[in-house]
């Protein structure tokens, strides 16, 4: 089992990277992630990929297209700023771009191998995780990942409340990483199990 993590975080040790080390904790296979503290470019408009596969900057993401490719999962993680996702991470998400225009300008038929998806939010006041799940599945619907996702978790009172000590969080970032490796272990489809409608918790 291969997993995809994007880290839209810019603090090493911070409530985010924790979310994931926890969820990680418990996951199976091989992992790559994506950090915005690499040397990982945002997209320039040159719309190179509107006619080529690919993209033409020459970074980290050349490594992270074909991992895409292979991969079963993919993890969305970010804090929460100003209700929305993180601006590192929509500058990492942006680099995705070539996989819109492999659709609808390169009208290609090979599409990109279905996952399943997971999505870690960490915010400091509850009530700002709409938009930023909205635009995760968004980003997360051109790398081909199944709805509903696997797993939503959030840990939404950081300012009181770090994410080390929110155990509902850590539980739920933990089921998440055993059911990923449930599904993968079974060759089972997402849909094969139940979830609360907010919280998306393994029932």
């Amino acid at each position: 089992m291969k997993t995809l993590i994007i880290n839209g975080s810019t603090k090493k040790n911070g409530d985010t990277s924790t979310l994931i080390d926890e969820f990680q904790k418990f996951l199976k296979g091989e992992v790559k992630t994506i950090s915005c503290s690499g040397n990982i470019s945002p997209c320039r408009d040159c719309r190179y990929c509107w006619t080529n596969s690919g993209c033409c900057i020459e970074d980290e993401m050349q490594e992270i297209y074909p991992f895409l490719d292979e991969c079963e999962n993919v993890v969305l993680a970010s804090p929460i700023w100003f209700s929305s996702l993180s601006g590192p991470l929509l500058n990492i998400a942006s680099r995705f771009q070539t996989l819109f225009a492999a659709a609808y300008f390169r009208k290609e038929q090979k599409a990109v191998k279905q996952k399943n998806g997971v999505i870690l939010l960490v915010g400091a006041e509850k009530g700002t995780e709409v938009i930023p799940t909205q635009n995760a599945l968004t980003i997360m619907k051109f790398m081909n990942v199944k709805r509903p996702c696997i797993a939503t978790v959030y840990s939404l009172d950081t300012n009181n409340t770090p994410v080390e000590k929110d155990r509902t969080a850590i539980k739920k970032a933990h089921e998440a990483a055993l059911l990923l490796n449930r599904l993968c272990d079974n060759n089972l489809d997402c849909e094969s199990f139940s979830f609360t409608d907010d919280s998306k918790e393994i029932t």
